[in-house]
This record gives C-alpha cells, sequence and structure tokens, in this order.
C-alpha cells in the first residue's frame, strides 16, 4: 500500500498511543497503578477495553477467514455465543471479584488463587499457566501485526512484527494497565465504526445482502447452513469454548479488579456485549463479500483463509481507505496485545516469585522489564511459528478457560473447590491443549471432524476440578469462602458480596 497518507495516518495512531502511553506513566507511583490502573476506572472505559481487549487480531483477522471458509457457522460460534459469554462473566463474576480486589488487594488471577486457596503450588502452577497463554495468544497478535503494518509500510513481515510489537511494548510499560484500558477505549471506538463501515461496503461490493447470500448458495449451499461446513458437534462444543471461555479470560477478569464502583456493573455488560457484536459485522461482511466475489470470479481463491480480511482492504477498497481500516485493524490487535503484555508481566514478575516467597523490591521497574520479555519472546516465537491466527489464538483462548473456570470461578461460589484441583486442572490445561494443538497442527495426530479439542478440554477441566476437589480437602484453616468474602466493612455494596457468598457458602452446605 505504501501511500503517504496512509503512512500519515499510521504515524498519527502511533503518536497517540505514545502520548496517551506517556500520560498514564505521570499516574504510576506502585505496581498497583501499573498492573490494575489503581482500581479507579468507570464501568463506560472499563467495558470498552474489556470488549477491545478481547476482540482482537484472533477475532477480526481469523474470525473473517473463518467467515470466509465456514459461512454462516462462524457467525453463531463467535458472534452470537461471545456477547452472551460477556454477559454472565459481569453478573456472575462482577461484584464479587471487585470485592475480593479491594479486599485483598488482588491484582492478577494467580492473586485469587492465592487468596482463596492460601497454597504456594496451585499459585505458582497459576502464573506459570498464565504466562504461558499469554505468551501464545500474543504470538497470535503479533503475526496479524507484521501483516498489516507490512502492507502499510512496505516493510518486510518480520521487521513490521518488531515495530508494531515494540510500540505496543513502549507505551504499556510507560503506563501499564492504565495506559492499556484508555489505548483500549479509543481503539474499540475506532473498531465499532470501522466494523459498521467496512460490513455496508463490503455488502455493497458484493452486489447487496441478498443478491450475495444467493450468489454463495448457488455453489456453497452449506456455507449458508446450521449444519453446513463443520458438524453439529464441532460448532456445538466451539460455541461453548466461546461462551464458557468469554467467563474465563482473564484480560476480561483483570478489569473486575479496576473498577471504582461495583454498582455500574450492570451497565457495562450492556456495552460490553453490543460492542462486541457490533465489531462481528466486520467479519461477516467481509468474509461472505470474499466469498461471493470469489464465486462470480472476482476474487481469487485464497490458499490462507487468514489473508480474507488483509486481501479485501488490500485489493478492493480505495488505497487510502483500506489502509485507514488497516489501522483500525491494527488497533483492535494492540488494544488486545497491551492487556496480555501486563497480565503476562504480572504473572512473571509478582505472583510467580511470590509463590515461592520471594519478594520483589522495586516491582513497577521490574513489571516494565517483565514487559519487554514477554513482548520480545512473543515476536520470536512468531518468526519460527507458521501456525495461522485463528489457531494460536484458540489455543490461547481454550488454554485460558480450561485453566480458569475451574479453578478461579467455580472456586468463587463452591466451598469445596480445592487447591489440589485447582493445580491439576491447570496443568492439565495448559499441557493438555499445548500438546493436542501441536500434534495436530503438524499432522502427527489426526482429530476426528466432528470434535473440536478446545471446547471438550474445557468441559474435561470443568470436569476434573469437581471431581477431584471431592476427593481432596484444603489443608489452610483460610482457604475458605468466609476467609475469601469475610472481614470488617464499612461498603453496603461490600456488605452484599459478603451476605451472598455467606448465602452461597450456607446452600452448598445443605
Amino acid at each position: 500500500m505504501n501511500n503517504p497518507v496512509v503512512i500519515g495516518v499510521v504515524l498519527a495512531y502511533f503518536v497517540l498511543m505514545f502520548a496517551i502511553g506517556a500520560w498514564a506513566n505521570t499516574k504510576m507511583k506502585s505496581a498497583k497503578e501499573f498492573l490494575v490502573a489503581g482500581q479507579s476506572l468507570g464501568f463506560f472505559v472499563m467495558a470498552i477495553a474489556s470488549f477491545s481487549s478481547i476482540q482482537s487480531g484472533w477475532g477480526m483477522v481469523g474470525g473473517t477467514g473463518q467467515t470466509y471458509a465456514w459461512g454462516f457457522q462462524a457467525l453463531i460460534a463467535v458472534g452470537l455465543f461471545a456477547p452472551f459469554g460477556f454477559a454472565v462473566a459481569w453478573f456472575l463474576l462482577g461484584s464479587r471479584l471487585n470485592w475480593i480486589g479491594k479486599k485483598h488487594s488482588v491484582y492478577s488471577v494467580p492473586d485469587l488463587i492465592r487468596v482463596r486457596f492460601q497454597d504456594k503450588t496451585s499459585h505458582a502452577t497459576m502464573s506459570v499457566a498464565v504466562f504461558v497463554a499469554a505468551v501464545a495468544y500474543m504470538t497470535a497478535q503479533v503475526t496479524s501485526i507484521g501483516v498489516i503494518i507490512s502492507l502499510l509500510l512496505g516493510t518486510s513481515v518480520a521487521t513490521s512484527a518488531w515495530i508494531g510489537s515494540l510500540v505496543v511494548a513502549a507505551y504499556t510499560m510507560a503506563g501499564g494497565m492504565l495506559a492499556a484500558v484508555w489505548t483500549d477505549l479509543v481503539q474499540g471506538v475506532l473498531m465499532v465504526v470501522m466494523s459498521v463501515g467496512l460490513f455496508i461496503f463490503a455488502v455493497q461490493v458484493a452486489g447487496g445482502w441478498v443478491p450475495m447470500l444467493e450468489t454463495i448458495s448457488s455453489a456453497s449451499a452449506e456455507l449458508l447452513s446450521i449444519d453446513g461446513v463443520k458438524s453439529p458437534t464441532y460448532i456445538f462444543a466451539f460455541g461453548l469454548l466461546i461462551f464458557v471461555g468469554a467467563v474465563g479470560q482473564p484480560q476480561l477478569l483483570t478489569k473486575f479488579l479496576m473498577l471504582r464502583d461495583m454498582t455500574q456493573l450492570k451497565w457495562g455488560a450492556a456495552v460490553a456485549g453490543i460492542a462486541y457484536g457490533v465489531t462481528t459485522l466486520f467479519s461477516v461482511g467481509i468474509g461472505l463479500a470474499t466469498r461471493s466475489m470469489v464465486v462470480t470470479g472476482d476474487a481469487p481463491e485464497l490458499a490462507n483463509i487468514d489473508d480474507t480480511a488483509i486481501w479485501f482492504l488490500d485489493s478492493v477498497t480505495h488505497p487510502i481507505v483500506g489502509g485507514i481500516a488497516l489501522t483500525g485493524l491494527l488497533a483492535a490487535i494492540m488494544s488486545s496485545a497491551s492487556s496480555f503484555i501486563t497480565i503476562g508481566a504480572s504473572s512473571m514478575m509478582r505472583d510467580l516469585p511470590t509463590a515461592f516467597g520471594i519478594k520483589v523490591v522495586r516491582e513497577l521497574l521490574w513489571s516494565r522489564i517483565s514487559s519487554l520479555v514477554l513482548v520480545v519472546l512473543s515476536v520470536l516465537l512468531t518468526l519460527f511459528l507458521s501456525q495461522v491466527v485463528f489457531l494460536l489464538g484458540a489455543l490461547g483462548w481454550a488454554a485460558f478457560a480450561a485453566a480458569i473456570v475451574g479453578p478461579v470461578v467455580m472456586s468463587i461460589y463452591w466451598h469445596r473447590a480445592t487447591a489440589t484441583a485447582a493445580t491439576v486442572t491447570v496443568i492439565f490445561a495448559i499441557v493438555g491443549n499445548l500438546v493436542i494443538s501441536s500434534l495436530a497442527a503438524r499432522e502427527v495426530i489426526t482429530m476426528p471432524a466432528y470434535m473440536q479439542v478446545g471446547g471438550i478440554s474445557l468441559l474435561v477441566s470443568i470436569l476434573l476440578f469437581y471431581v477431584v476437589s471431592l476427593m481432596t480437602s484444603n489443608r489452610h484453616p483460610d482457604a475458605t469462602l468466609a476467609h475469601l468474602y469475610g472481614g470488617p466493612t464499612t461498603s453496603s455494596d461490600g456488605a452484599a458480596a459478603r451476605v451472598a457468598a455467606a448465602s452461597t457458602e450456607r446452600n452448598d452446605h445443605v
């Protein structure tokens, strides 16, 4: 593309991100500001930041490719289930995590495991798991960043990956999660506007909504069927992974620890869910339009489905429009990357040393160093991996979901949850997903067409957590819901949360 106007837009976007990072840096006084934005966010900023940190290169680049390949099944699996997953996460976890975070100074998911189970092994295991899954997810973002910047600036993919990653690293290292959420706000608004505009444009290019669908149906009717390309069991498992997995994403759960006033949670669920749903229009419009254009001969059959969004923006739109849209797509990817940098750095710098009784001095400095290490590691892995964006993103999503739904979501409601069950489940989630996905990608093993590995691993992890919890017990006397929610408070909201937790525990005993 390499258009002067486009390059100007990209550079202006980078400058804005740097400016937000510099502003956030002036607020950095401790690890609390760096890791949870000082627990000072209002609901709108937090809601937009939560959706934009999840709607990433996987959702927009990978999701567009899946729509091109799967048709309506991709919309069902991702576009419908994910927004409902947001709502469930907000209502099930929002107030409880916010209360726990303020009471126990919890800054991360591993922190929550530490407070809930009072156990070093489960704390250390979750710390490693979050770091590994963050790197896997970051690798998907870096892959997308490299491709997009190479188109925008005319540089090689490898050079572009370094440029984009270091830009994200710079503003995140400067301002931590505070910079991440405010850049997420800007990026989230860009994503919504871009998605609506490009949906309308893509449908018009394909001749209109009905003619586009008729063209697709004439060549591949299964693309418009619920039980089309993939088997119903596969789509069900994938939809379950997206729905339940949304509840287990640390970039979302960490946002609950940042909210200033938990009474605003009810509004945030609607804002985040609707915004995410609107941005799926990007994948629907471009994915279906490109498929229609392939049928009519106006587009080539794409060898790599991850090229769908990039090809459309580079070949169909006006260079300036396409460049601005690619910048918006870059914003989506960077918003997710910045959150994972901070989450991964927290696990590496704060959670893992704490699990082994190591006191880290100058936490703010080491948070920044850990952020840089994670980014460099992700870029190096990207340059040596040939996995597609959707596979890498799905691996990160599935690993997080399987590792977090039981040990975190179930444990803050269920008094019988144990540290041993948390440890076993987390190990299974990370090792199982990594090994099976890697072997399948290299065709060492062949997975049945009706089986979706991530969804099945999520179900197995939940069952495993439940069974092992029933078979074991906690050693520490404070590994109880009473300790988790109890204690003095002057907040009526906190009191309500404590009463609800006590009621939950009584019901569990009945």
